[in-house]
């Protein structure tokens, strides 16, 4: 597991010092998150300037989380337009970028590990494609890069142990949206008094990428992704509720779809038992925090009731205002050689986040 706080700082600093080309890597909840370290209120966007206060803490580059997403959703939307095709999927097909609901499923519901994507997680590929993509826009050695995931879940420092193939972390270290306003301040630094930067352009995301961080989005991405690959366009704005369970149809094609949307586990015991009972989804979205990674373990503590909701439409908002809707709209996917992917899907029946590429997270 990595470090935390200011032992953390510290060892981001000498990897600095020792000559490492420094990567961050935002999170699509820490824009409507991180302003509530520095008084804002919830929701208020801060892409701009978050990316400024990276810069001043001393990162060479700054990307987008959303981008390794966007990867995700560009693979799997592919993969279940062929199961749809071919009339062979193990459905329900669910999700696998939530640490805690992999490890949930681990633990005590191992029967369902075969049905989890095995794709590894949005900060895992995008930690990938700086080291081995975007390093040759930017002539590093991949050996030199060191990435950092400024992330709304303290759960996702787990990830760091993972290696690829070559030897190379997807991501070196995590910061929390709590630990990254401990650290500004530390440095006496004030997110409220930077001025607005722009994000490595290589890694600007789709509408389907941004909007993965809040309850709703992962469903919304593969639904309207599934379709653009197969000829269609289509918006699923009934999606974007907050209630911990719902159910959804949808028709793309021929094809007629059922998906359910869950956050928390106690809503996620139920919808297995329904599942038990007989109910049928092409698709199950699981989260293991309220309202989605806006309500994350390392997010600021609420100061407002409705903070987390808040947070969770502003991210939608945001997510609207993207040039490209869908990861098949992205010219930087599309310069992803094929073979880029292989190493990024797990091999053999075991989904369970202890058996990604690389170490066990020995929990």
């Amino acid at each position: 597991m990595d470090l935390l706080g200011k032992e953390l700082f510290e060892k981001i600093r000498e990897e600095k010092k020792s000559g490492k080309f420094m990567v961050a890597q935002i999170a699509p909840a820490m824009r409507v998150s991180i302003g509530e370290e520095f008084g804002l209120p919830a929701g208020t966007e801060t892409t701009g300037k978050l990316i400024s206060l990276l810069k001043r803490l001393g990162f060479d580059e700054v990307i987008d989380t959303s981008f390794g997403a966007d990867a995700i959703i560009y693979i799997e939307a592919k993969e279940f337009a062929k199961m749809l095709e071919s009339g062979k999927g193990n459905f329900p097909f669910f999700n696998s970028c939530c640490v805690g609901w992999r490890e949930y499923a681990g633990k005590r519901h191992p029967e369902l590990l075969p049905q989890i994507s095995n794709i590894v997680t949005p900060m895992m590929m995008a930690g990938s494609i700086a080291k081995l993509f975007f390093s040759k826009e930017w002539k590093v050695n991949p050996e030199k890069i060191a990435v950092v995931g400024i992330m709304p879940c303290s759960l996702k420092k787990h990830e760091t142990v993972f290696e690829m193939p070559n030897g190379l972390k997807y991501v070196d270290h995590v910061v929390t949206t709590r630990e990254l306003g401990e650290w500004a301040r530390q440095e006496n630094l004030d997110l409220n008094k930077m001025e607005d930067s722009q994000m490595t352009e290589i890694s600007v995301p789709s509408k389907d990428g941004i909007i993965f961080g809040a309850t709703g989005g992962i469903t919304e991405a593969l639904i309207t992704s599934i379709a653009h690959h197969l000829g269609e366009e289509k918006e699923v704005l009934e999606v974007r509720k907050n209630e911990s369970l719902r159910e959804y149809n949808f028709r793309i094609g021929k094809h007629e779809l059922s998906a359910a949307v869950v956050y928390g586990y106690p809503a996620l015991e139920k919808l297995l038992e329904k599942i038990k009972q007989g109910s049928k989804y092409h698709f199950v979205e699981v989260m293991g925090c309220m309202f989605g990674c806006v309500g994350g373990p390392g997010q600021p503590i609420p100061k407002e009731n409705d903070a987390m909701v808040k947070r969770a439409e502003a991210l939608r908002r945001i997510a609207d205002k993207s040039r490209e809707k869908t990861p098949m709209d992205l010219k930087a996917i599309k310069m992803l050689d094929p073979s880029f992917f292989e190493h990024l899907q797990l091999k053999g029946t075991s989904r369970c986040f202890a058996y990604f590429p690389g170490k066990s997270s020995n929990l």
